[in-house]
């Protein structure tokens, strides 16, 4: 079983960055991209699991892919019902 990353709105005290009955790294979905990166790098070196400069990697050499939250469209003249 490969690890996964989630994205969680959770407050962020109360995050487990890794759970390892389900091998998910949790990060909190407000970090951007970049910290997003660094905070999964800094989980997967704690669990000595090599990272390839500028990568993630699973433990089995896979490729990760961080989980995206798509943005919010914003469409002139919309009201919110009341």
């Amino acid at each position: 079983m490969c690890i996964t990353v989630r994205r969680s709105t959770a407050p962020v005290v109360t995050l487990m960055p890794w759970d390892p009955a389900t091998l998910t790294i949790t990060i909190p979905a407000g970090l951007s991209a970049d910290a997003a990166i660094t905070a999964v790098r800094a989980v997967l070196t704690e669990l000595a699991v090599p990272q390839p400069p500028g990568g993630l990697v699973c433990c089995c050499g896979r490729p990760l892919r961080l989980p995206l939250i798509p943005t919010q469209r914003v469409i002139e003249g919309a009201h919110i019902a009341s």
